[in-house]
């Protein structure tokens, strides 16, 4: 019976700890972390600040959770996509046009705070950054391996821009002169980054696969 007991309750615990840490992502995303106290955390969450740091032991743990399930989730998605791409051109258009909104709707200076007060936080997503620029990398090699992105592109380098333009689209002053979605805009910036590295059999698979998702 006393086995039984402390199962269930590990289970409530550990519900208990991912309530919080759910609450925690909602706020953060969406008002950023300086302006969320743990008092605020406990009020929403409906548990004691006292529960909430038998789980976490300070708010630099929290974000540090809340950031490593972002980039899990990410990791994920980007893993079941890459398996069933259909060639170099789909995995980056997929890579882009889907997985960057899990990023979009974070409001931008969450990163701005991680960076400047979270470090260990932040080398997890610079770390992540790194893993990503090698995922850039293998789908260059893979795209000209099947003949639809150039032989003459400087992969190191074409990679490191792509990072950069990626990462530089959560930065709030980012600005653009059009008025469109975050998504619009990521879709004009991945056409415009496949125009400048394929080969005209590239092209015209980036030309079908636009016109089939117009129909």
């Amino acid at each position: 019976m006393t086995i039984r007991s402390t199962n269930k309750n590990k289970k409530v615990n550990s519900k208990i700890g991912e309530r919080v840490k759910a609450m925690a992502k909602e706020l953060f995303f969406s008002h950023g972390l300086k302006s969320v106290s743990m008092d605020d955390l406990a009020r929403l969450s409906g548990v004691s600040k006292k529960t909430i740091y038998q789980y976490y032991e300070d708010k630099e743990v929290l974000v540090h959770a809340v950031v490593n399930d972002l980039i899990q989730l990410h990791e994920r998605l980007f893993n079941t996509y890459q398996s069933i791409a259909k060639d170099a051109i789909d995995e980056a258009i997929t890579m882009d046009t889907r997985l960057f909104g899990l990023w979009t709707d974070i409001r931008p200076g969450f990163f701005y705070e991680v960076k400047k007060f979270f470090p260990d936080a932040w080398l997890e997503l610079e770390y992540y950054s790194l893993k990503m620029r090698n995922v850039i990398i293998e789908n260059l090699e893979r795209g000209r391996k099947e003949g639809l992105y150039r032989n003459d592109i400087n992969i190191v380098l074409i990679a490191e821009l792509r990072i950069y333009q990626l990462t530089n689209l959560l930065r709030s002053k980012f600005v653009t002169t059009q008025k469109m979605s975050t998504n619009h805009l990521v879709r004009e910036l991945v056409i415009l980054y496949l125009q400048s590295i394929t080969t005209e059999k590239g092209k015209s698979i980036i030309a079908n696969y636009f016109k089939k998702e117009n129909e």
